[in-house]
């Protein structure tokens, strides 16, 4: 008589627990996963940092971002006030109500300003990293008049003598050079630095002459700046006309208000502004005696309009979007392994599901060490190859067949793909992103229409056979 057991036969309640389990497990991996993207992205921050650092060290020696702002003309004026002085009258001090002039100055922005530039760009090199700086001369023409019965400025005594045309830009050491400010009836007026409260406002001055009540000076002169990424104009006329062109093909227009009339194509960009005074913020005529020049420079300048200069779609954000895409990965390769074990009575250890993850997860840190060395396209079609034959050609020890890992194959290859396309298209990227998620649950809820879940199992390992002799 025989002494051994019988074998143990899974029972349906048990092949559904280990089904869960196996769902449950997946889940949990997938989760884990996040951890190799968490430090990828750790990676991706630390290289950003490391452009950002060449770039401002690019920006610091050949100019960093320009705002344009002025001219405007600058009247000091004095005016009367009562001050209390206490005073000693007959052996007793009292206090003296006393009339006495206080200088302050009047600033008067253009009626009219008109700003025409040529930009010339060029990407400058630091070890591997880039960075757009540009050269550029505006031409400004315009009409200033100093009015200040108009302004409301009640003005004892006005020094026109000392009237200033102040002109300014962000960063002095990307200022090549400055013409001379031509005025109606051919005088000319050369400009320096400003001195004292004047060049803490604008940093560079022109002293003219003839300047008078109701006085319309018509000038023009030509400024040759050189900057990076960004050049913005202030617009301070009455009316402002903005004029800019370049050879670069990716304008990104910014600032308060967005080009009239624009057109951009491979060539390059042509963009005008048309600005009103009733819409800056800020008036056409101010006194240092009401307003500090610190409130102006700050409302002067959140005015400012521009372009900048920016490069397309680089290896680091390409790289910081894709990881956005990091769990479609996971659930699309790790569903059809669990789709083969269902259908196929396949036994994929979650061992094997783990590796292929951490194949998955190589994606994204292979793309980024690439794409500091080669185009961003070139490093995405090489990390996504590489990807795919690790993935596939590890999936084939277990798939068993060639059909089951061209099927692993092929879908990675056609979701790299896709993936490519929407991190390309900016601006369609959410809506590509959606439409491929909903064509994938499409094909998932079509190739299993007719699985029954119910009656599927887990197969149990064979019972070892029994010696009956």
């Amino acid at each position: 008589m025989s002494s051994s057991e019988p074998p143990v036969i899974a029972t349906p309640a048990r092949r559904r627990l280990a089904i869960f389990l196996k769902l449950a497990g997946i889940a949990g991996l997938i989760l884990l996963l996040h951890i190799p993207l968490i430090l990828t992205n750790g990676v991706l921050a630390e290289r950003k940092g490391y452009q950002q650092q060449a770039v401002a060290e690019i920006a610091g020696l050949w100019g960093r971002d320009q705002v344009v702002t002025g001219p405007l003309l600058a009247v000091p004026y004095a005016f009367k006030t009562q001050v209390i002085r206490p005073k000693v009258v007959a052996g007793k001090a009292v206090q003296v109500e006393e009339t006495e002039l206080v200088a302050a100055t009047a600033y008067f922005l253009p009626e009219a300003l008109t700003v025409r530039g040529s930009v010339q760009t060029e990407v400058r090199h630091r070890g591997i990293y880039d960075a757009v700086v540009y050269g550029t001369n505006l031409k400004l023409a315009g009409a200033l008049q100093a009015d200040f019965v108009a302004a409301g400025i009640e003005a004892e005594r006005i020094d026109w003598d000392k009237a200033w045309v102040l002109f300014g830009v962000s960063d002095l050491r990307g200022v090549r050079s400055v013409s001379p400010l031509q005025l109606s009836g051919g005088k000319a007026a050369a400009f320096e630095s400003a001195d004292g409260a004047e060049g803490n406002f604008l940093p560079l001055a022109a002293r003219i002459e003839g300047a008078a009540p109701g006085t319309r000076l018509e000038f023009s002169f030509e400024a040759t700046l050189q900057g990076s990424e960004r050049l913005q104009i202030a617009p301070v006329g009455k009316v402002t006309t903005v004029e800019l062109e370049s050879a670069w093909p990716d304008p990104s227009f910014c600032g308060a208000y967005l080009p009239a009339n624009r057109s951009v194509g491979a060539a390059g960009f042509k963009a005008q502004w048309e600005i009103s005074h009733f819409s800056r913020g800020f008036a056409q005529s101010w006194t240092s005696r009401l307003t500090k020049s610190g409130e102006m420079t700050q409302k002067i300048g959140a005015a400012g309009l521009g372009v900048t200069f920016a490069q397309p779609v680089d290896g680091y954000r390409m790289a910081e979007r894709a990881e956005k895409y990091g769990l479609l990965f996971f659930v699309l390769v790790f569903a059809v392994f669990f789709l083969f074990e269902m259908t196929a009575a396949l036994r994929i250890h979650p061992l094997q599901y783990g590796l292929v993850g951490a194949g998955l997860c190589l994606f994204f840190l292979g793309f980024l060490a690439l794409s500091e060395f080669v185009a961003t396209g070139l490093a995405y079609g090489a990390a996504a190859a590489a990807c795919t034959a690790l993935v596939s050609l590890y999936a084939w020890s277990f798939l068993k067949t060639g059909r089951r890992t061209l099927v692993i194959g092929g879908g990675l290859a056609v979701t790299y793909g896709y993936l490519y396309f929407v991190l390309r298209s900016q601006d369609f990227a959410l809506l590509a992103g959606t439409g491929a998620l909903f064509a994938a649950l499409a094909l998932v809820m079509y190739c299993t229409r007719r699985i029954n879940w119910y009656a599927l199992e887990i197969e149990a390992p064979a019972a070892p056979a029994v010696d009956t002799r």
